[in-house]
């Protein structure tokens, strides 16, 4: 059941699944009317507490969401504070051009599977191409099987390539450090196995883990009324 929203939470919102309705690549993705104006309200309920977490790029996130939230970005390896201030918390980098190569030419192989190229990352997305997935998980995992400071991530139609160490979990425990999250309850959403760990992280720190499917009947439109509730007047 998901909780009645306060002042005294802190907002942790995934993108894609979540707040908007899947697409075929991140581009075609229709954008809810509001949604901008939607954050930055809850956004200023909280004195600034509220940031997206979201597999996507800094750019691609604030292209959805208008205002530069304070965001984890890739998967939290690329973090943005409240200061605007930008952070690389790892090093490590799964984005290589013989990788980059391989996944190329195995795309060619199956029409439709799409080759996304982040600072940190490499994704095959096969949402075009559903048949491709099994074949694309076991090619990426023979490559990367000797590098163990990498891992295989399956994502919601999509495999992706990141650095071991980087995760929405770790980003939220990152945001909750630091000024305006410090002190308030952490309340995070998201609907892709990629974002339990984030869900287990709110968890633990007091807070509230939602899943989309789990709680809101698999709804983006559910979540963005929810939020949008905590915005009526007399919310405490």
């Amino acid at each position: 059941m998901e909780p009645i929203l306060t002042r005294e939470h802190a907002l942790f919102l995934d993108l894609d699944g979540t707040l908007l309705e899947f697409a075929p690549t991140a581009e075609e993705v229709a954008v809810p009317a509001g949604l901008g104006a939607m954050l930055g309200g809850l956004a200023a309920q909280r004195d600034g507490a509220l940031a997206i977490l979201s597999g996507r790029t800094l750019a691609q996130i604030d292209a959805v969401t208008g205002p530069p939230f304070p965001a984890g970005a890739e998967h939290g390896f690329v973090l943005r504070d409240a200061a605007g201030a930008i952070h690389h918390p790892l090093r490590e980098t799964a984005n290589r051009p013989a990788w980059r190569a391989a996944l190329e030419e195995a795309a060619a192989a199956h029409p439709g599977v799409r080759i996304e190229v982040k600072s940190a990352s490499l994704v095959a997305h096969y949402r075009a191409a559903p048949g491709a997935g099994a074949a694309l998980g076991e090619t990426i995992g023979a490559m990367i099987a000797a590098s163990p400071e990498v891992e295989l991530l399956a994502a919601n139609m999509a495999w992706e390539i990141r650095p071991r160490g980087a995760g929405k979990g770790r980003a939220l425990e990152w945001f909750m450090a630091r000024p305006p999250f410090a002190g308030r309850v952490p309340v995070f959403v998201g609907d892709d196995v990629t974002d339990e760990e984030a869900i287990a992280a709110a968890k633990a720190q007091g807070g509230h883990g939602l899943h989309v499917h789990r709680d809101f009947g698999g709804r983006p439109g559910a979540v963005l009324a929810w939020l949008r509730g905590a915005l009526a007047p007399g919310v405490a």
